[in-house]
């Protein structure tokens, strides 16, 4: 404690630039606009009134508390790092004081978008390891030089802490090794093109069109402009044809510049304690995690992906407590299925993937449509009957819940392997699950009363991970259910006694 306090009272602290305070107060804005609306709304201002004397004092107060917060953030933080604990001081009208032990870091994030990249400044996002929901500790606005100071010295400290036994055989035996990085995978152009046709931001770009006609139209009147471009391209079935293509290529070129700015540069590249991952062009963006934290692998394929064999591989950790973090935390974002089995064991030696799994029972369709019956019966009898001139929305949604139900119950499949259990649920789009023993934190085995009397039960699987990922097996046979529950008793008494033996030696 007392060592603590005398490290709160050191003066050289790191700071984030000043230019933070611009670009806080420029994000501002929009609850300075929300706060003006929320104005209009309690003292029933018109669009005009809204400047009135009692608005532009209450405005007024709102810019100088954002100005004077703003300034006493910047002013409050401070952070330093020494060979134990990253210190944090940070606050408003009010400073909290934190230490972080270096041992327990545990992944680290590396954020830099445009702007601040203009002026030589990226963000740093470092998972502390700590059972506190506010873990991250977020270094932003600080120099490349900083960023790149903080990420050696954890990287150094981090081969340190794994565990002081391995790493002591580890240096003994295999010192090449531990500095080596192996880069194991590189997106393509071809992968960014194949995923900008086959997603939904095609689509997107109609709806981007219409909301910036929206917004502008509210303050320029354009109607009639864009009215005289409609009537142009309606004009004759050629330039109908002309317009809709024209509109196709725009939305393709969208699509692809958007991939290639957020996906653009995406490579994989591993040590034998951690994964890198580094992406982004315009924003860019470096994350590593230590292969140990990483709790399960879910491999999706949407339905268009799906005919084209191609997946997306995210990985789920114990540190998946911020949305930036979340997001990094995808180790192949589009890929082919064939050549993602081979790399997800060349990158993750932890994990396999078995190729040869069970599907669930025929009996399990009668299960799953009595369990989604209010989709496919319920709610389309209740639209019909009070909506009848939405009648094939109806149809639609019938036909479309009882396919999907039915695909489920005959493509839905499971596999154990080891010590690996996989799960794979889905039919038009899948998601295929897999993790250790190990790396589960409880499994549960339940049935209902229809269950039981066809023989099946449910396996609900919870994985250590922040919030806890939860994932359920509806429908497999009671037999193997229990015999995945014994596997994983099993597992739960050899891991008791290893630590048991471990203590008394």
């Amino acid at each position: 404690m007392k060592n603590n306090a005398m490290k709160d009272n050191r003066t050289e602290l790191g700071k984030s630039h000043p230019l933070w305070m611009l670009f806080e107060l420029v994000k501002s804005i929009k609850g300075f606009i929300f706060f003006c609306i929320f104005l209009s709304f309690v003292f029933e201002f018109s669009s005009t009134s809204i400047f009135s004397a009692y608005g532009i004092s209450l405005i007024i107060l709102f810019v100088i508390y954002q100005i004077v917060s703003i300034l006493l953030e910047w002013k409050h933080f401070g952070y330093s790092i020494d060979e134990e604990e990253l210190f944090i001081k940070k606050g408003r009208f009010v400073t909290l004081h934190r230490h972080f032990p270096l041992a327990n870091i545990q992944g680290l994030h590396q954020n830099t978008t445009f702007f601040p990249r203009l002026f030589g400044l990226t963000t740093l996002l470092i998972d502390a390891g700590s059972s506190d929901k506010n873990d991250s500790i977020k270094l932003e606005m600080i120099s490349f030089q900083e960023a790149n100071h903080i990420k050696t010295t954890l990287s150094d400290l981090g081969k340190v802490y794994i565990t002081e036994e391995e790493n002591r055989k580890d240096i003994e035996k295999n010192s090449q090794e531990i500095t080596s990085i192996k880069k194991h995978y590189e997106i393509k152009r071809r992968e960014i093109l194949i995923a900008s046709l086959t997603s939904l931001r095609l689509l997107f770009f109609l709806t981007l069109i219409y909301s910036v006609y929206s917004e502008v139209n509210q303050f320029f009147q354009i109607d009639a402009y864009v009215g005289d471009i409609i009537g142009f391209f309606q004009s004759s079935w050629f330039r109908l044809t002309m317009g809709i293509i024209i509109l196709i290529c725009l939305s393709i070129v969208y699509g692809v510049l958007k991939t290639y700015l957020q996906y653009g540069e995406f490579n994989v590249t591993s040590d034998p304690y951690r994964i890198y991952i580094e992406k982004g062009k315009l924003n860019t963006a470096h994350f590593s995690i230590p292969k140990d934290r990483i709790q399960a692998l879910s491999i999706n394929s949407g339905f268009i992906h799906k005919f084209l064999n191609i997946v997306k591989v995210k990985m789920i950790s114990s540190s998946d407590t911020d949305e930036d973090v979340k997001a990094s935390h995808i180790l192949f974002p589009f890929i082919h299925k064939n050549k993602a089995k081979k790399l997800i064991p060349e990158v993750i030696s932890a994990f396999e993937i078995e190729e040869d799994m069970t599907k669930i029972p025929t009996s399990s369709i009668i299960v799953k449509l009595l369990r989604t019956i209010y989709l496919w019966l319920f709610f389309p009898v209740m639209l019909y009957c009070f909506f009848p001139g939405f009648w094939y929305l109806a149809t639609i949604m019938f036909s479309l819940t009882l396919v999907s139900q039915l695909l489920s119950s005959l493509f839905s499949s499971y596999a154990l392997n080891g010590s690996f259990i996989q799960i794979k649920k889905g039919a038009i789009a899948t998601k295929v699950f897999i993790t250790s023993r190990d790396k589960i934190e409880r499994l549960m085995v339940t049935e209902t009363i229809l269950q039981k009397k066809l023989g099946l039960s449910s396996i609900k699987i919870i994985s250590r991970a922040r919030p806890a990922k939860v994932t359920t097996m509806h429908d497999v046979p009671k037999d193997m259910a229990i015999r995945y529950y014994s596997w994983y008793y099993e597992g739960i008494e050899n891991h008791t006694t290893i630590l048991a033996s471990k203590q008394t030696s």
